[in-house]
């Protein structure tokens, strides 16, 4: 537990004037709470509805309770599923409460298929010196891949998402077929009659000639090419 949490009492806190190596229990009904200490001015608290006794393992060089021996063999699968966790997280700061929740179930998702993985190809990134974080980061160019491809196909697309999409590594076509569709300069729409004087700045890429919206398949193709 925590040592922050306000239900500990003061006694069960670490203090100058407890022993190394002793432990302190705590009964409640059917719960139990120990604080050991394994050195001076530090306390381990943990708290178990499955053991009712002050049982401690006198055989054990550092005299730990039961209850911390019980933990350590059956449950240490959980401060180690932590401690990867916080190695690679893609946790931010943030007061909303279900954005925690959903940063928390990602980053398991990311261990936990991590884990599969490795099962079904031991040989991953063989050499390498940090796997789980290329694995990550395959993981990651694979899922946004897809959402990149349907969205470099909108020529409206700000430029620095195009630059952002292109360090993440997808080779942007549409961005020369854009380049080369702007005019130098505002010119007048030919398909729009005289009288309007509407300038663009786009011209069809099959023809080449100045084009508006209005009068434009797409943004780069002209209504007479595109017949």
């Amino acid at each position: 537990m925590k040592k922050c949490k306000r239900e500990i009492p003061e006694c069960m806190k670490a203090a100058k004037s407890r022993e190394a190596k002793t432990s302190l229990f705590g009964f409640n009904n059917q719960m139990t709470m120990v604080s050991y200490v394994p050195k001076k001015n530090k306390a381990v608290v943990l708290l178990s509805t499955m053991h009712h006794d002050i049982s401690i393992d006198e055989e054990d060089p550092k005299k730990r309770p039961e209850i911390i021996r019980f933990y350590n063999k059956t449950k240490i699968g959980v401060n180690l599923v932590d401690q990867m966790v916080q190695t690679y997280t893609c946790k931010r700061q943030t007061r909303r409460w279900p954005l925690v929740l959903f940063y928390n179930l990602l980053d398991i998702a990311a261990l936990n298929a991590y884990t599969i993985f490795r099962q079904v190809y031991p040989d991953y990134q063989s050499g390498q010196g940090s796997k789980r974080r290329g694995f990550i980061t395959d993981l990651a160019n694979c899922l946004i891949l897809p959402h990149m491809m349907t969205r470099q196909k909108i020529p409206q697309l700000h430029r620095a998402t195009r630059e952002a999409m292109v360090r993440c590594g997808l080779a942007f076509r549409s961005t020369s077929l854009q380049t080369a569709n702007t005019l130098q300069k505002r010119k007048r729409c030919s398909l729009c009659p005289h009288a309007k004087d509407k300038k663009v700045a786009k011209c069809c890429s099959r023809c080449c000639r100045p084009v508006c919206p209005e009068h434009s398949v797409t943004m780069i193709t002209c209504n007479k090419c595109s017949e």
